[in-house]
């Protein structure tokens, strides 16, 4: 009922089929981006979506320097609280999904078997992560090995690629034995069902709380707005939990 009610608003308040809605994302959230844009047109009539992927401290840079972006979907809190902080967003930011950090390999090293202490293997000589510079997934991941005890022993072994997307080519190239990444992005259509992946214990992390900001340049944007509110809506949470993301609803 709760979803009915939005979109008869959303469609009596004018609508908006003509505005272009530009939406800057974190690499781990590209593939759900996808459908979440796909559901949010048909039911809005907003079709004129244009998406800019790239880590979220280099997305953070750009909307900075006057990028044109509408909507920040970044891969944890800190960024988007640093912007509305400097007044480039029109309210706080807010979480939208926790995202969960794994191990995939396409070179059949044996995760399940032997879980992440395979690391440590001589069979495992390059490891891949995204930069804990400006990668919240890179931040995890590092985090995850430092309280495992396994960062000062494997660090030699560790190759960084820029963002989520990044990593994942290098694992999926197999130019690395294994890496980290974002679960979102082994269940996604293009990478469902290759290679071998484990959740890492999320005891072992900080939460992956995913925060989305409206920038004041989206602020007279109906899309942008109305994009927005559909990310907490139950339809859009329903896509996020089909790419591994955990909302509100399974807590």
């Amino acid at each position: 009922m709760k979803n009915l009610v939005f979109w008869l608003l959303f469609l009596f308040a004018g609508g908006a089929f003509g505005e272009t809605l530009f939406v800057a994302a974190s690499a781990n959230v590209q593939y759900a981006l996808k459908e979440l844009i796909s559901d949010f047109g048909k039911k809005s009539g907003c079709e004129g979506v244009k998406t800019v992927v790239a880590s979220s401290g280099k997305l953070t840079a750009q909307i900075e320097r006057g990028a044109p972006y509408h909507i920040f979907l970044s891969a944890d809190m800190k960024y988007p609280l640093y912007l509305y902080r400097k007044g480039f967003t029109v309210e706080k930011p807010r979480v939208y999904a926790i995202g969960v950090l794994v191990i995939w390999s396409m070179k059949g090293i044996p995760l399940r078997e032997k879980g992440p202490m395979v690391l440590l293997s001589d069979d495992v000589k390059r490891i891949a992560m995204p930069n804990p510079r400006n990668a919240p997934y890179g931040r995890a991941a590092r985090e995850y090995l430092s309280r495992t005890g396994l960062f000062d022993k494997v660090r030699k072994k560790i190759i960084y690629g820029e963002s989520v997307s990044q990593t994942s080519q290098y694992i999926f190239k197999k130019l690395v034995d294994v890496g980290f990444t974002a679960k979102s992005v082994v269940l996604s259509p293009r990478m469902k069902g290759k290679g071998t992946w484990i959740e890492v214990d999320r005891s072992k992390y900080f939460p992956i709380k995913q925060g989305v900001v409206l920038l004041k340049k989206g602020e007279k944007n109906r899309c942008a707005t109305g994009f927005y509110r559909y990310l907490f809506t139950s339809d859009a949470k329903k896509i996020l939990s089909r790419f591994g993301y955990i909302t509100d609803e399974q807590n």
